[in-house]
């Protein structure tokens, strides 16, 4: 593969790329030294690079010149075991996987996924997968999962509503500052409450204070514009990859802004 890699760079000879590390650039680089720091593990295909010409920063894996060798995304299906064939009486299949939180878990039983969403170990928005589905879909809108189940209620939220604030799916650049450094980081799932980020710079601690620049992808989408927030970091994610911010004192202009993005997502 890396041999292969380094083929499809050989048109590229000149140094020309940077690349965003934590609050610096590095470069120049060949494209075929920037491919080699990826294999190495030095960064991912989720960092930012530029070269002159571009209007912005962007990821490794978005631009032309990489995209042949950014390797596929592994499959988020996983292969189910056939259940052990019931004894007596009627026993449920532990044939349904989860996914929450960017991790799989798995299988259990169609009782077991009801029980953990009434509990509020696992939210009804989650989603779940069985051998017999073409695709992953959420638990609230599968019957056979979704039948006789409430889930708890969000505290602070209104009557009926299962969270405080909507959410929308969006993906957008993050510049992370904390008063000494600052990263980039990409974020998801943003509400006029918060945001997930997830980025290479993780902090020590919950609580940590941290200022956010949030941009679109895209610069002439009109439903999204730039916006600067401020707040506290309140999960970490499992895997330490991002983490889960909470909006404090969010400003009028950006709350319009997030509010644009939820109706138009």
């Amino acid at each position: 593969m890396e041999n292969t890699g380094k083929a499809l760079f050989a048109g590229n000879p000149h140094p020309e790329w940077f690349v965003a590390v934590g609050d610096k650039s590095v470069g120049p680089m060949t494209a075929a030294e920037v491919y080699d720091r990826v294999v190495s593990g030095e960064i991912t295909w989720a960092h930012f690079v530029w070269k002159e010409g571009q209007k912005e920063w962007e990821r490794i894996c978005d631009i032309a010149t990489f995209k042949a060798a950014v390797p596929p995304p592994p499959s988020q299906k996983p292969r189910a075991t056939p259940p052990a064939p019931p004894v007596q009486g009627k026993v449920q299949a532990k044939e349904w996987f989860l996914f929450s939180n960017d991790s799989q878990t798995g299988p259990f039983t169609g009782d077991e996924v009801k029980s953990m969403v009434s509990v509020g170990k696992v939210e009804a928005e989650s989603f779940a997968w069985k051998d017999s589905m073409k695709d992953w879909e959420k638990i609230s809108t599968i019957a056979e999962l979704a039948t006789g189940v409430k889930p708890p209620a969000t505290p602070g939220a209104g009557r009926g509503e299962k969270r405080a604030h909507k959410r929308g799916p969006v993906i957008a650049k993050v510049m992370i500052a904390d008063g000494s450094s600052a990263a980039v980081g990409i974020g998801r799932d943003v509400s006029i409450g918060g945001m997930q980020v997830l980025s290479e710079f993780v902090p020590a601690k919950l609580g940590v204070k941290l200022k956010l620049n949030v941009s679109p992808p895209d610069v002439t989408n009109p439903a999204f514009q730039p916006f600067v927030a401020e707040g506290v970091v309140v999960r970490i994610l499992d895997d330490r990859r991002g983490f889960s911010f909470r909006f404090e004192d969010l400003p009028v202009a950006a709350r319009t802004i997030i509010e644009r993005i939820i109706q138009n997502s």
